[in-house]
């Protein structure tokens, strides 16, 4: 017990310095690049920090990110994990009610030859540059399309704001797609020009902004994202026929408390 006490203090120190105060990412490397220590890793990240949350109606815990031949602009159950495409910033569970994961964790089994670079945004740096009539309005509830995770007899929607505040910051849940989607959705009012005026403004900051962060996780690498500050995507990638892209994620619920 001791030991994991020290464990988990020692990940707290370093998730409130880069993922609370910091860039609120923090890579972890020289593991295992297989898919048994891939888990193994991203269970016990997820242990020290809190609690597994669930990625879908199914229950999964652990998830496998990689190219599924779909794409967010298909209806029904596709998620931007299972594409290959790049693009689209935003949040994980952004097809979910709030609250949001505090912490996703992604672990690089195998990674693509060409293509497949992380992006990020910090609100910080989102809610800076937006006007203030574009941070009134997006602090507003949206309908986001729930991918059809929904349980029978649930609305085909969740609404919540982009902008919100969850343990006691500035928080994000965003992918633009889920929003005009959502708004498609019959008995569900169109989005307003006010709204269309601000989701544009933030996709043309994503599309534009120098304060955005590249970067390649290589094989054996694991990393925690604070999923409440930032939005993150990919450059698209190309797969080998015999080296797929592959990445393991969770999602959690911290029980470690921000600084």
């Amino acid at each position: 017990m001791a030991d994991e006490a020290e464990a988990r203090a020692e990940l707290g120190k370093y998730v409130r310095t880069y993922l609370d105060d910091g860039a609120g990412v923090l890579v972890l490397a020289g593991l295992p690049a297989d898919r048994d220590s891939g888990e193994r890793a991203v269970s016990r990240a997820t242990s020290l920090i809190g609690a597994p949350l669930p990625q879908n109606r199914e229950g999964t815990l652990v998830r496998e990110v990689k190219d599924r031949g779909m794409s967010i602009s298909q209806r029904g159950r596709t998620r931007y994990s299972d594409s290959r495409l790049g693009g689209d910033l935003h949040t994980d569970g952004a097809e979910a009610p709030l609250p949001a994961p505090d912490v996703f964790t992604l672990f690089c089994v195998r990674q693509s030859a060409w293509g497949g670079a992380l992006q990020c945004l910090h609100v910080r740096d989102v809610e800076r540059a937006l006007a203030p009539d574009d941070v009134r309005t997006l602090r507003e509830p949206f309908h986001f399309d729930r991918r059809g995770d929904q349980e029978p007899g649930e609305a085909p929607t969740t609404t919540k704001p982009v902008l919100f505040t969850q343990r006691g910051r500035t928080a994000i849940t965003y992918l633009r797609s889920y929003i005009d989607h959502g708004h498609d959705h019959p008995d569900v009012p169109p989005l307003t020009a006010r709204q269309r005026t601000a989701l544009d403004a933030l996709d043309a900051l994503i599309g534009s902004s120098s304060a955005l962060l590249t970067g390649k996780l290589r094989e054996g690498e694991l990393a925690l994202f604070n999923n409440l500050a930032l939005l993150h995507g990919r450059t698209e990638f190309r797969d080998e026929p015999d080296h797929t892209r592959l990445l393991l994620r969770t999602w959690i619920r911290r029980t470690i408390e921000a600084s």
